[in-house]
């Protein structure tokens, strides 16, 4: 049986009170949940909703990642609140990559977190380049896609053409390994270095090239020749979904196999 309205109405009212002088961290899951269905299913006890979707789906996080079909199954589920719900992981993407577009990029944590996002869980290798001023804030993203799932074409010369348009004093170059699989290719390091021969001339400045795929990111910056095979230039740093994106140690180099950056699956 539903609330009362006059009950109803009120305890909607206190919550948004709540939110208002402690904010959303204040509230229990289920309260979160219960508070964004408000304006998605009206005259009804959304608690109850809110508890029959964690109960179905383990978690706030299993509710969000839940598909539109899935949350349409929860007694008391609207079509509409169902749809909002399933888009709101697409909407975090978009607030994060939105957001890095007005605040600086650094080699490192920063730039791996960002391309991750963008390109970590496609299907096919893809490449970008970010191009940067010289206070390191991001001027523009230039997208590579391939229909192969092991390759990609860098276009140089339309590169090269992009970063003068914008005038880039720097870059930082991304691709994804689908496999999940990080370690640098022996044409990775060619790439890497062929890049940075390129955009010398240009003074444009290649800051680190980035691998990322399940989860994972790698550096290779300061590979120095092709031949010297996997011998990278930082320390390792493995980090484990923790949302902790740590600095690079940028003191002595230690050889590795690779220099992990981050790694959201299990700590090393």
């Amino acid at each position: 049986m539903n609330e009362p309205m006059g009950t109803h109405d009120g305890h909607r009212e206190r919550m948004r009170e709540r939110i208002r002088k402690e904010g959303l961290s204040s509230l229990a899951p289920h309260e979160v949940l219960e508070y964004f269905l408000f304006s998605f299913v009206p005259r009804r006890n959304t608690n109850d909703i809110a508890h029959r979707l964690l109960h179905r789906f383990g978690s706030l996080a299993g509710v969000l990642d839940a598909d539109y079909s899935s949350l349409c199954e929860v007694e008391g589920m609207t079509a509409n609140a169902a749809l909002f719900l399933s888009q709101i992981p697409a909407l975090l993407v978009q607030y994060k990559l939105n957001k890095a577009l007005t605040v600086p990029v650094c080699v490192g944590n920063d730039a791996a977190l960002y391309v991750s996002e963008l390109i970590g869980n496609s299907p096919v290798e893809r490449s970008v380049v970010l191009a940067l001023d010289v206070k390191g804030n991001l001027l523009d993203t230039i997208e590579f896609d391939s229909e192969s799932s092991d390759k990609v074409q860098l276009d140089l010369r339309r590169l090269v053409k992009e970063l003068l348009s914008v005038r880039a004093a720097a870059v930082i170059v991304a691709h994804n390994h689908p496999s999940g699989d990080v370690s640098p290719s022996q044409q990775d390091l060619a790439v890497c270095q062929t890049l940075r021969t390129s955009l010398e001339p240009l003074s444009i400045r290649l800051l680190d090239c980035l691998i990322v795929g399940g989860g994972r990111a790698v550096s290779l910056m300061g590979t120095a020749e092709p031949e010297q095979k996997q011998r990278l230039a930082f320390a390792e740093t493995a980090i484990a979904g923790t949302g902790d994106w740590h600095e690079i140690d940028a003191g002595e180099p230690i050889e590795n196999e690779f220099n992990l950056l981050f790694n959201r699956n299990e700590h090393k």
